[in-house]
């Protein structure tokens, strides 16, 4: 994230650490009178409240100033604030709800080997309050031994897969069904409410770094309703959300509320975790942010770490996505290494050459984006391989030139 200096400074004012604060399923004791204060020095609650809605915390925000009541927030902007939190927290429910019958319909009847993560199943899993948690889809990754089969069985349960996301158009073909179930790293689809489903075969972007096989061995069991599903590890969830929160830069604050809300969890156990992060190479970017979320809760720490820590890196990029409109995480990716990482330092590197390699083998791997620009039988997809290896053969001579 060197590029961060040129986007602007890091908002650090009353608004921006009162979001910080209110951002977690439960409000600590020693924190109420810092919210208090805040709350006398915020100057625009409009704004304020327009943030907490785009960043993805208003659930959190509305629960923690009702309990509260301090005098300088308007009523009005409460009575709204809540109809919008019921909204989401609505949403919230139909979420979870799909996730079940998902479960029902696709995963259960062919015994899948699965796992949960994300979304509806962190928060059923780690919140007191899982409603507050805001969420846009539900993932779940499957052994590529059952991947087939659960994309098939969904398919024919009526989920529609999306085949183009640019136009919004969808798979009606079975040459597009067939090349999708065998190439695509990620299947995004739709069941008859529009919820979005993401059926994964990988946990990460690009770069090959979670076992998937040891994942799903590992995962741990999750009651859910009537059913029982199985879901992510504590380790596991909160080594990979900060690789994928790190990787968004931060830029919604209901990230920072899972760091929060696994760190006090009773099934949390910070020597798993750092061994964990260790054997992947994540190391560096687990410890920063566990310090990053120490630091959300220090406003007056702040100045002194914003963009001089790795801590500070990431809370100066939170701040800086407090917008919420995704065009700063939009023009952060331009200098992402690997397209997973905000920067060199977030990773053990020893495995920088490592990382390259496993990710420009797996970008050698025929895409969707190649079959909907290009169309080709089966029997003709190698041709799909040549061009990718000629696109990685011309980017290396760039690099070496340059």
């Amino acid at each position: 994230m060197k590029s961060l200096a040129e986007k602007g400074p890091a908002r650090s004012d009353a608004t921006a650490k009162l979001l910080l604060l209110l951002a977690r399923d439960v409000l600590p004791d020693h924190l109420v009178s810092a919210v208090v204060q805040l709350c006398d020095q915020v100057s625009d609650w409009d704004e304020f409240f327009c943030l907490a809605a785009n960043n993805a915390s208003l659930p959190f925000v509305y629960k923690h100033l009702f309990t509260l009541k301090p005098k300088p927030v308007p009523e009005a902007l409460m009575l709204e604030a809540r109809l919008n939190a019921l909204g989401r927290t609505i949403r919230m429910q139909k979420l979870t709800a799909a996730m079940g019958v998902f479960h029902r319909q696709c995963i259960a009847p062919v015994k899948a080997n699965h796992t949960y993560m994300k979304g509806p199943a962190l928060a059923q899993q780690f919140y007191r309050d899982p409603a507050l948690r805001t969420c846009s889809d539900v993932d779940v990754l499957v052994a590529e031994s059952d991947f087939a089969k659960v994309a098939e069985l969904a398919f024919n349960r009526g989920y529609r897969f999306l085949l183009d996301p640019v136009i919004g158009s969808f798979v009606t073909k079975a040459d597009d069904m067939s090349f999708i179930i065998r190439h695509a790293d990620v299947i995004s689809m739709f069941d008859q409410d529009n919820i979005h489903i993401e059926l994964h075969r990988y946990i990460e972007k690009t770069t090959p770094i979670f076992p998937v096989a040891r994942i799903l061995r590992e995962s741990q069991h999750l009651k859910l309703g009537n059913d029982t599903v199985n879901s992510l590890s504590t380790a596991w969830h909160f080594v990979y959300i900060i690789y994928h929160h790190s990787r968004h830069f931060w830029s919604r604050l209901h990230w920072v509320a899972d760091l929060h809300a696994l760190m006090s969890h009773s099934s949390f156990n910070m020597e798993e975790v750092l061994r964990l992060a260790d054997e992947v190479g994540l190391l560096p970017s687990v410890q920063a942010a566990i310090e990053f979320a120490r630091l959300t809760s220090q406003p007056d720490e702040w100045e002194a770490n914003l963009g001089n820590t790795p801590s500070g890196i990431f809370l100066d990029a939170c701040l800086r996505g407090l917008p919420g409109d995704s065009a700063f995480e939009l023009e952060s990716w331009d200098a992402m290494f690997l397209f997973d990482f905000g920067d060199q330092w977030q990773f053990d590197s020893k495995r920088k050459f490592l990382f390259w390699g496993q990710s420009a083998l797996r970008r050698l791997q025929p895409s969707v984006d190649q079959y909907m620009h290009k169309p080709r039988p089966r029997a003709m997809e190698w041709l799909y391989v040549a061009e990718n290896i000629a696109a990685l053969l011309g980017n290396l001579s760039k690099r070496i030139v340059a």
